[in-house]
């Protein structure tokens, strides 16, 4: 008799917590994606959450899909409307400056947003409810300029682009800093407007004697890869930097023979090299029938860290938030992450060279 009165408070005390987290409401968090007339950067992140609810059906996590044109001037309304209907929670993907145009609405409990890609050090040590997943531009510019004074060679130009200033200012001021103190570069420096790149505007100061070029440019944008092309026709043997934001297969595939010259920093290591990532980006593939850029992976992570903690009970921003920033480092399928107590994160770079192994 005690061995079944035992047997049935198990069993109801089962049932118990079945029931409770059975009937757990579903909680809403909305996607914000680019979309522009490329289409291709709102389209990877919009199916990476599709496919990450067809893995996890059940989840807590409910999707509302918002689509932006990368406007700051727009960011903040789109947030609003979305909160409007109910949203408390948010995965963003946009750029420096529509993470700065709207970072008001997350100052405070009112929403909690996890940051896939913003990087301006303005958003840095704030202890807000806008965490970010990536290492700001201060960490990965000094991280590329200790790597460009390992190499050979002494004078570098560097072309940065001005449809994001709250990110490649503060990230060329990093970069020139760290490449001053060590002393080895001489850095020649021009801003230009990625998207309308003129190549006979450029011409000239190409054909200059360079050891290498440093394109500061990121949004994944197509031209990235028409100006590496422009200076591997003047200098066949001079590395091309790029930026993490450049880590595209639209961006890689249209520079031609210049891929064998590009030097990609990342935030993720090469995904010949990592079967997780490798499994992923597969995946992603098989299901949507293109390849991704790299921001579905921070868009994995940050549906995991969520799914995680709306497991566990915790649904609200403030629960949600101490939950992730106590220090824990959070396993997801796609690598760890550690929150540091403002919701930033450190982070090592890989500098991945052999660009055509990634695209096969």
């Amino acid at each position: 008799m005690k061995k079944l009165l035992v047997l049935l408070i198990m069993i109801a005390a089962s049932l118990l917590l079945w029931r409770q987290f059975s009937q757990a409401p579903p909680v809403l968090v909305a996607s914000i994606a680019q979309m522009t007339s490329r289409g291709m950067v709102g389209s990877s992140e919009t199916n990476a959450s599709e496919l990450f609810l067809e893995e996890h059906p059940h989840s807590r996590v409910q999707i509302l899909k918002v689509y932006e044109e990368c406007k700051p001037e727009e960011t903040a309304s789109l947030i609003q409307k979305a909160m409007a209907q109910g949203v408390r929670f948010f995965i963003t993907t946009h750029p420096s400056k529509c993470a700065l145009a709207s970072s008001h609405l997350f100052a405070g409990s009112r929403a909690l947003t996890i940051n896939t890609a913003s990087t301006s050090p303005a958003l840095t040590g704030k202890d807000d409810f806008l965490l970010r997943i990536v290492p700001d531009a201060t960490q990965e510019q000094r991280a590329i300029a200790r790597y460009v004074n390992r190499m050979p060679g002494h004078r570098i130009l560097v072309l940065q682009d001005t449809s994001n200033l709250p990110y490649t200012d503060p990230a060329f001021a990093a970069f020139s800093a760290e490449l001053d103190a060590l002393g080895q570069w001489r850095i020649v420096h021009r801003k230009l407007l990625v998207s309308e790149f003129r190549p006979d505007d450029y011409r000239e100061i190409m054909a200059q004697p360079f050891d290498a070029l440093y394109i500061l440019a990121g949004t994944f944008q197509i031209a990235i890869a028409n100006i590496a092309q422009l200076f591997h026709y003047i200098h066949p043997d001079v590395p091309i930097l790029l930026t993490p934001w450049a880590r595209s297969p639209e961006v890689l595939e249209t520079a031609g023979d210049a891929i064998e010259r590009i030097i990609l920093p990342s935030q993720y290591p090469s995904r010949r090299q990592n079967p997780a990532l490798e499994a992923f980006f597969e995946k992603f593939r098989s299901r949507f029938g293109y390849e991704a850029h790299v921001q579905i992976v921070g868009v994995e992570q940050a549906l995991e860290l969520l799914d995680d903690a709306f497991a566990k009970g915790y649904d609200t921003p403030e629960r949600v938030k101490e939950y992730l920033l106590s220090g824990a480092t959070h396993q997801t399928s796609l690598g760890p992450i550690t929150f540091d107590r403002n919701g930033d994160v450190n982070g090592d770079f890989h500098f991945i060279q052999n660009l055509r192994q990634e695209l096969e």
